[in-house]
């Protein structure tokens, strides 16, 4: 009772202060822009674009320029090596490593003030919002799954990692005591043996919310639960963390120091696989699932729809899915709070944000002057925007190149989805596709033909004029359905995308070719992001690509082709 009184507090003051932000969000906008140049008006970079003499929006959107972080790369270097006073007056605790659009990985400098927003703003208000509707998830556990806090230091010893990793390591005892999973479990290097200690850790807890930012993470985890639910199932009647799985010794210890034999629940377990012909789901190990938290939209949505045969096989148990909100290395930018699609409550006491039109940064990407810049009380519900972040942490006027839509109001601020990358496109032909109507072709197809999707990707291939359509389908199709699927997902697009259908018909895009991938495609696809440097619960694969893999990299995983 102590505990749950505390947790409502501290939720309560922080959701609160959100809250009254939301009915002036101008005003607060405004007082936010001035805090942060007023904060960094000695910087090196606050000097060179005169940060003190800043009163107005419009003193700003003048003196600053609109960047991206290839125009930061060298002052975030002079940064990571040590220098003070570069972009920011408060030292970087920290460096939030992603991947860059030119190879280099990008290095967003994390402050103090970065941490205590991020916590206090963003965890508690979600947090409050949560259990404002599922009061039940007071009295059990709690699956969330993050990066580790510290990969690598700088040449100046600053570390540098996940953000995730870091507040899930830096949160008061009170709440640590809900989590299912030692922090010490996301430092294991290995790919599959981080999901078996993931899984062999909770299995055996009352589990009611599972959260992490990417969907495809929590159908991964249940994947593997299952496949390895014969050596899970035998650690938990045992007290023990299988030996072959190639974990650290100093995080075996941590890990097996928290293990006891449990022949009560591996029975239960041993009986829930019974029943289902030697499948394990979370629906019997976590009966008393009550939320998930991870994104909804945007590039990794269609994974949702995969959920229910994992948490709902028996269709009397739906599960309710929240956002985890806009958010990105660079910033968080909503708050949703409901679950009821996408969209979540503009930020808009944590950053200060400009957007513009979409339809004008397409038709003149590389021209900022010709753009018209909006603040949040001056968007139109429906409208899709670019983007500009001003944050705590140094990134000014920062075009992160990201496309949100506007999609309602709560009291006077908008609600805002993410819709895509705005590199999420190809153009053969002057077609111009997006990767959210590929999301829709493919899932339209998927609904017409019954066929269960593990993974797909579209890649343009420029030498033929058309597309490649590479799919993993979970079961085996006929050779009739699987050119069935290719048609539907072409008659989508026709439908979805006039250019695409004018393009198709007057043969200048040339018929889409299906690639039907062999079985375990997609897990190496993962596999290989997080070799590459990806972290395994936030890896995106790409859906749609501006040009074919070579042929030699994708004939092993090839199963056949289709064409129309």
């Amino acid at each position: 009772m102590v505990m749950t009184a505390i947790v409502k507090l501290s939720t309560r003051s922080a959701a609160r202060e959100y809250e009254r932000a939301t009915w002036d969000p101008a005003a607060m906008q405004i007082r936010k822009l001035l805090a942060i140049t007023k904060g960094n008006r000695s910087t090196y970079y606050g000097k060179r674009y005169g940060f003190g003499s800043v009163r107005t929006m419009s003193d700003y959107q003048r003196q600053a320029p609109v960047v991206t972080y290839e125009d930061l790369r060298h002052y975030i270097e002079r940064m990571a090596a040590g220098e003070k006073n570069i972009l920011t007056a408060e030292p970087p605790l920290m460096f939030a490593r992603t991947s860059g659009t030119t190879g280099q990985p990008k290095y967003i400098p994390i402050t103090a003030t970065c941490r205590r927003i991020e916590r206090h703003h963003f965890a508690r208000t979600w947090v409050y919002h949560v259990l404002a509707v599922h009061r039940e998830i007071y009295s059990m556990k709690v699956v969330s799954l993050v990066s580790p806090a510290v990969e690598g230091y700088t040449v100046g010893g600053i570390p540098y990692g996940s953000v995730s990793g870091s507040l899930y390591q830096s949160m008061p005892a009170i709440v640590r005591r809900y989590y299912a999973v030692p922090y010490e479990a996301f430092e294991i290097e290995d790919y599959q043996a981080k999901y078996y200690a993931v899984a062999r850790m909770t299995l055996e807890q009352n589990v009611a919310l599972i959260c992490t930012a990417n969907p495809s993470s929590i159908l991964v985890m249940c994947q593997k639960a299952d496949e390895f639910s014969e050596d899970i199932i035998r650690d938990i009647r045992d007290g023990t963390l299988n030996r072959r799985m190639q974990i650290r010794p100093a995080i075996r210890t941590c890990l097996e120091k928290r293990l006891k034999p449990n022949k009560t629940v591996a029975d239960f377990l041993e009986n829930a696989r019974r029943r289902r012909h030697g499948v394990l789901k979370p629906a019997d190990y976590w009966p008393g699932m009550r939320l998930i938290g991870c994104w909804k939209g945007g590039t990794v949505g269609h994974y949702i729809k995969k959920f229910p045969p994992w948490f709902d096989p028996d269709g009397n148990r739906n599960i309710a899915v929240r956002d985890w909100g806009y958010l990105s290395s660079e910033a968080r930018c909503s708050i949703p709070v409901s679950d009821e699609g996408s969209a979540g409550i503009l930020a808009v006491a944590t950053n200060f944000y400009e957007f513009v039109p979409a339809e004008q940064v397409a038709a003149q990407p590389d021209n900022p002057a010709a753009w018209t810049f909006l603040t949040a009380e001056q968007l139109h519900d429906g409208c899709e925007y670019y983007v500009i972040l001003t944050t705590t942490g140094g990134l000014y006027r920062y075009h992160i190149n990201d496309v949100v839509r506007v999609e309602g109001y709560h009291n006077r601020t908008p609600l805002i989805a993410f819709v895509r990358k705005g590199e999420g496109m190809t153009n053969i032909t002057g077609e111009k596709l997006s990767v959210d109507q590929i999301i829709e072709a493919f899932g339209a197809a998927a609904d017409n033909t019954g066929a269960v999707l593990t993974h797909f990707k579209a890649e343009a291939d420029l030498d033929e004029s058309r597309y490649i359509m590479r799919v993993e389908f979970r079961d085996n199709l006929p050779e009739d359905r699987a050119r069935m699927f290719l048609q539907c997902v072409d008659e989508r697009l026709k439908r979805v995308n006039i250019e695409y259908k004018a393009k198709r018909n007057s043969l200048r895009l040339a018929p889409p070719v299906l690639h039907v991938m062999r079985r375990g495609w997609y897990e190496q696809t993962q596999m290989e992001l997080v070799a590459s440097g990806a972290r395994a619960f936030q890896s995106k694969a790409q859906l749609l690509s501006p040009q074919k893999l070579h042929s030699i990299d994708i004939e092993p995983q090839l199963d056949r082709v289709i064409e129309i």
